[in-house]
């Protein structure tokens, strides 16, 4: 049931309302009538009670007024109207008004507003309320005498008949309507069940619907006739109504089955008003939407046919709308929205006419049939491939036997199609092929559907000729093989040249020679076959000596003759199970096998000795070189692949080469594997680099006079994660010529000037040393690099950072090394020379280097105390640094007596053990704070006696001095 339908109101409601307006208005007619007849009964009630009122007072009042006893006839009359509830009782008295000197003495009893009586005095005026009554009736009093006393005056008013007519009302209305319910109640009861009840039951059964607004239930039936036989007629209709629906919905559902599955357009042309309506298939066909193509605006279909289509199409219209023929019926290109032309099939056929027999509608399908005119245009460009293709084609039954071949089979074969045609391909068989061949080919075709490979077959003629085969299956729908098709084509021609490139690619053009390609592969065939049994291979590699220079003496004629009488000589010393190569230029590798062990090389090699050194007449040039062989052996200690042993052999070669030439070399694997640990030793390094393994110690350098700090010394340490902490001798020196020497060494100057900032921001400032490799000091980026990085540290000042450079360092280019020390020191950065005395620097040399410090090397320190030499060592270089100003440093102090001695020579600066071992960042502060001078080394030394001499000869030397400083002091003063 509907919306619409379920906001009206029911049948059963429309009756109530029907039933109780009827109801209602006859008992409400029935009531006015009631009423109106009451009302009058009781006027005529009161006018008769008036009356007989009227007729007692004037007959009881007479006496009354003759005696002039008013009080008597008030009460009488107060009585009267108490009694009848009158409005009012007026009695004129003639006979007293003559005494009082009027024409009537009038009193009586008026009904005030609160229904209490009032009397009438004399001279009042009459009240308005009894002149409002509802009616008055009046009588005169007589006497016996029939004389005319007075006049009463009866006033009836509205309030006696309203209460009754109210009483009255009150009463007929409630029985009207008790009378009234009862009647509805029971009209209603039956209403419901005789007639509404049934409607509502069959409109229930109907209420519920299918999509297509047909009942899904029968209506009941029901006890009386009438309604049994509507409900019979519906139910048969209903039937009648599903059966017809369902035949429609299967007939719309087979033809909208068949447009949506051809996906055909269908168009309904009103051609009066030429609207063109499309359906939903329009829109995979065009490209437009539906909206747009049925508008507004309405397109046409027409307005999109290709022009060369048009005239064909307006053509067949025309003779359809003038019954030429029976049928539309064309196939024209349509033009898509996205701009491309689809092929389209037209069908349309007139299905309404007017009586003057001109087209009113016209009903039509297109069908886009691109698809299939691409299929047709393969299939025709297929029978072209099939019949000029240069490839032969069979085409056989699923017995393998042949139905069909082109023109290119029988080239190729000699064979027809006739001479073919039912036998099977086993026909070209040429006997090349064993029958496990061919039980592997058929388990391709039955596995996977297709073979395709290379094999020899036999021509008409009886020739053999090889072809490159594909055999493909054609599966039917019941997955069984229907067709086998085979394409192949004719590779003689293919054979000869790929002969020709294997001859270019694994050859030496020249010499004939196996080239580097073919020497790989048997190279590591002569490797498996030495391992598998237990054999030995030589692998030499030969450069001939003086080559270059015959080249560019004789030509290089001369020198391609040369090389072609050397292989030629050397392939004639070689065992046939050798393999001599020449691999570029003129070098050439032998691969010796079957060698029972390394001493077997040996012997062998004179012969290829002999082969390369011997004369050689070159265009009437005789010519003689010689050649340096490197030899390395198969298999090894470790496992090795053939470019590794090629590696190898060249290595060896030049080895050779630099001990002389004419010569052979053996390769040394215990060489070969040290170059692998340092090159695996230089990527450990750098990947500690990375990961943050390395770490700065700092050791504190102290004045031996007063104590005081001059700050501490960055030492690099590695901890290493399977080796443990490393000291920088374990991994300093095999990084001194490496580029990872660089990457070391900025990274400690960062961590350097890092923990200088951290130590200002808790309050110690102090400078600390960096030693500098010589392969970072000279790299032309090393001022700029060390500029930008203070750079990044504004609150560290230059002179903070100090430089250590090895005096060998130094001394490499000391022209170079004295103006970075120069720039430095111009930005504040002092200089030390780490290690002095261990090299071989002359005074111009220290007078050349500007470092303020010279650090003694800790070896001349450690002995000072038992080595006179030594000790003549230091007071030497204390003495020169002294004499050229630079302040001196003695590294490795570990005693009291050394810094005692020290402090004697002149050295009053110094770091070692016995002052401080090198320590954690973290443990520095800690150590300053506890850091106290030792008093014992102001104390005077104990010399031992054979180094008395040693002390003679500084005390002399410094007396000397003493005396030139006084002489020249005093000349100075003059």
């Amino acid at each position: 049931m509907n919306k619409s339908t379920d906001s009206k109101p029911s049948l059963f409601t429309h009756l109530i309302l029907v039933v109780c307006l009827v109801v209602i208005g006859t008992f409400t007619l029935s009531a006015l009538i009631t009423y109106n007849n009451q009302r009058d009964e009781l006027l005529a009630d009161l006018e008769g009670s008036a009356q007989e009122s009227l007729l007692r007072l004037t007959s009881t009042l007479a006496p009354y007024l003759s005696s002039y006893s008013i009080n008597e006839y008030e009460k009488l009359i107060y009585a009267e109207a108490k009694l009848k509830k009158f409005h009012a009782v007026v009695i004129e008295d003639y006979k007293m008004g003559g005494i009082v000197g009027e024409s009537a003495y009038i009193t009586g009893y008026v009904k005030t507003e609160g229904k209490q009586f009032q009397p009438y005095q004399q001279g009042m005026p009459l009240n308005d309320n009894a002149e409002a009554s509802l009616f008055s009736v009046s009588a005169p009093i007589l006497s016996k005498q029939n004389e005319n006393l007075g006049k009463v005056t009866l006033h009836v008013s509205n309030d006696v008949i309203q209460d009754e007519l109210h009483y009255q009302l009150t009463h007929t209305i409630l029985t009207s309507i008790t009378i009234a319910t009862l009647l509805l109640t029971v009209l209603l009861y039956f209403a419901k069940r005789l007639f509404i009840g049934p409607i509502e039951q069959i409109a229930q059964a109907i209420a519920a619907q299918d999509d297509s607004g047909i009942p899904l239930s029968h209506v009941p039936e029901f006890g009386n006739q009438e309604f049994s036989s509507l409900s019979q007629t519906m139910n048969n209709m209903l039937d009648v109504i599903r059966c017809s629906h369902h035949s429609l919905r299967l007939e719309h559902s087979r033809l909208l089955n068949v447009i949506d599955g051809t996906r055909t357009g269908t168009w309904e042309w009103n051609v009066e008003t030429g609207h063109i309506d499309y359906n939903g298939a329009w829109q995979g066909i065009l490209g437009w939407d539906i909206s747009a193509l049925n508008g507004p605006p309405n397109l046409d279909w027409k307005a999109f046919i290709h022009p060369e289509d048009k005239v064909e199409s307006d053509t067949l219209l025309e003779k359809l709308f003038n019954k030429e023929i029976e049928y539309y019926d064309c196939e024209v290109k349509l033009q898509h929205r996205s701009g491309f032309w689809i092929n389209a099939l037209g069908r349309a056929n007139v299905v309404e006419w007017d009586k003057n027999g001109h087209p009113l509608k016209i009903l039509g399908t297109h069908q886009d049939i691109t698809a299939h005119k691409k299929a047709e245009e393969k299939l025709r460009l297929a029978a072209k491939v099939f019949t000029h293709t240069r490839e032969g084609i069979i085409i056989a039954d699923s017995q393998s036997r042949i139905i069909e071949v082109n023109d290119a089979f029988t080239r190729i074969t000699g064979y027809s199609i006739d001479e073919v045609r039912g036998e099977k391909p086993s026909i070209l068989h040429s006997g090349h092929q064993d029958a496990e061949f061919y039980k592997k080919m058929w388990q391709s075709l039955t596995e996977k559907g297709h073979w395709s490979g290379e094999l020899w077959n036999r021509r008409k003629n009886g020739e053999i000729y090889p072809e490159l085969l594909t055999i493909s299956c054609v599966f039917g729908e019941d997955n069984k093989p229907m067709n086998y098709v085979a394409v192949f084509s004719d590779i003689t021609s293919y054979k000869e040249h790929e002969h020709k490139l294997k001859q270019i690619a694994h050859f030496d053009t020249l010499t004939e020679l196996p080239n580097r390609f073919l020497l790989g592969d048997r190279l590591k065939s002569a490797m498996k076959h030495a391992k598998r049994n237990e054999q030995y291979v030589a692998i030499i590699f030969l450069d001939l000596d003086g080559f270059k220079s015959v080249n560019d003496t004789y030509g290089h004629e001369v020198g391609d003759i040369l090389l072609q009488e050397i292989a030629k000589r050397m392939q004639r010393s070689m065992r046939d199970s050798d393999t001599i190569a020449r691999i570029g230029g003129d070098e050439f590798v032998a691969v010796l096998t079957g060698l029972t062990s390394p001493e077997d090389c040996p012997p062998l090699l004179p012969r290829l000795v002999a082969a390369t050194s011997g004369p050689v007449n070159a265009n009437g040039n005789l010519v003689q070189l010689s050649a340096s062989f490197g030899i390395t052996l198969f298999p090894q200690a470790e496992d090795v692949d053939a470019d590794t042993l090629l590696r190898q052999a060249d290595y060896a070669m030049y080895q050779a080469k630099l001990n002389g030439k004419h010569r052979y070399h053996f390769f040394d694997a215990e060489l070969e594997q040290a170059l692998k640990n340092q090159n695996e030793h230089l990527r450990s390094i750098g990947y500690g680099l990375r990961k943050k393994e390395f770490y700065l110690c700092y050791q504190p350098k102290v004045s031996f006079r007063n104590g005081e700090i001059i700050g501490l010394e960055a030492l690099i340490r590695w901890q290493h994660p399977t080796r443990g902490k490393l000291m920088p001798n374990d991994f300093i020196s095999s990084i001194e010529n490496h580029s990872l020497i660089v990457e070391v060494g900025d990274w400690v100057l960062e961590a350097t000037l890092q923990q200088l900032t951290e130590w200002q921001k808790k309050g110690f400032v102090t400078q600390v040393s960096v030693n500098i490799a010589p392969h970072q000091l000279m790299r032309p980026d090393f001022m700029d690099k060390l500029i930008l990085l203070l750079a990044r540290f504004p609150h560290i000042h230059p002179n903070q950072l100090q430089l250590e450079i090895l005096e060998t360092s130094a001394l490499e280019d000391i022209v170079v090394v004295s103006q970075i020390i120069t720039r430095c020191q111009s930005m504040g950065i002092s200089f030390a020379i780490d290690d002095f005395g261990t090299g071989y620097a002359s005074l111009t040399y220290l007078k050349k280097l500007p470092a303020e410090t010279l650090k003694i090397d800790q070896s001349f320190v450690h002995d000072m105390l038992d080595n006179n030499d030594n000790l003549a060592i230091l007071e030497g270089i204390i003495t020169l640094a002294n004499t050229f100003g630079r302040k001196v440093l003695a590294e490795g102090v570990e005693k009291r007596e050394q810094v005692q001695l020290l402090l004697w020579l002149g050295c009053e600066f110094g770091q070692g053990f016995g002052i401080s071992r090198p320590m954690r960042a973290e443990k520095v502060l800690s150590w300053v704070k506890e850091w106290r001078l030792d008093p014992a080394w102001h104390q005077s030394p104990e010399i031992k006696d054979e180094l008395y001499p040693l002390v003679d000869s500084v005390i002399k030397n410094r007396a000397r001095i003493e005396r030139m400083q006084s002489y020249l002091t005093k000349k100075n003063r003059r």
